[in-house]
């Protein structure tokens, strides 16, 4: 398991874009399970985690499934990549295919040889290994997606991806973050993918490098084909003017125009090392 909280809370407004009332949720690789919590406590009907990590299944329920009577969350072992989608909705308690599967799948792209050194955040050479996995069970079961990626994780192929499958990018929500010590101690694949322009990063003012954590809140093409939407071209040119900026804030983005096209979320949190890799 892999803790982080900008991750985290980036996830969690990702996936609020999408809720309305009534609306299941499915999220792939639960973790600590304190996301699916506070979708529930965002209005979400039912949410469902799965996880491959007992102690994390364990944590997960202690702490939030039924928490304060609120049997809206539960949480089961399932692995997802390992599933076909028809298998992963029979390990859930929704009586149909859930209204959203959301998920922060490991995306860190590294070298072939660290493929299996750190499951945690390993998301093969482009990043998109296990987010593939992700996108395939959501056009399976006709749901929407909230996915959580880096801006190191091939924007340009992660937006072709989800448009080749069916889904609009309606909102996104934006942090910068500090290279973890695992990504810069195995920085030779992020280095070759920024010199392609392909992973642009955020350097400030001494120097230090961040990258930007990306919440993509994507519905399907035949359920609101006349909704705004970032076209999959205009992803990777806002990430790069964002990283233009000098602070957290990213205030290069304020007089962007392609800003304007889907709402834009910048959420800004102090830097918290006590990053957690179980």
């Amino acid at each position: 398991m892999f803790f982080d909280p900008v991750d985290t809370e980036i996830g969690v407004w990702a996936t609020t874009d999408l809720i309305r009332p009534g609306c299941t949720v499915l999220d792939l690789g639960s973790g600590s399970g304190a996301a699916a919590a506070a979708m529930a406590r965002a209005g979400a009907r039912q949410v469902h985690g799965v996880d491959i990590s007992d102690d994390s299944l364990a944590w997960a329920n202690e702490h939030h499934a039924g928490a304060d009577g609120d049997s809206r969350v539960s949480f089961g072992r399932a692995d997802y990549t390992a599933l076909s989608s028809a298998e992963l909705l029979k390990a859930c308690p929704f009586s149909a295919p859930p209204s959203v599967i959301t998920s922060n799948p490991p995306y860190v792209p590294l070298p072939s040889h660290e493929e299996a050194s750190r499951t945690s955040i390993d998301g093969g050479s482009d990043g998109l290994q296990l987010v593939r996995c992700v996108v395939g069970h959501a056009e399976a079961l006709r749901s929407d997606l909230a996915i959580t990626i880096g801006s190191y994780t091939t924007p340009r192929r992660a937006a072709s991806l989800l448009h080749d499958h069916g889904y609009r990018l309606s909102a996104l929500t934006l942090g910068a973050l500090r290279l973890g010590d695992h990504t810069r101690d195995n920085i030779a694949r992020v280095r070759e993918l920024e010199a392609d322009g392909e992973a642009p990063l955020l350097r400030l003012d001494d120097g230090t490098p961040y990258y930007l954590v990306l919440g993509l809140s994507c519905r399907r093409q035949d359920r609101a084909p006349a909704a705004a939407a970032l076209p999959p071209d205009d992803l990777l040119p806002l990430l790069q003017t964002a990283c233009r900026s000098r602070t957290p804030m990213l205030e290069a983005l304020d007089t962007d125009p392609l800003r304007g096209r889907v709402p834009v979320r910048i959420v800004n949190l102090p830097d918290d090392p006590r990053r957690r890799h179980v």
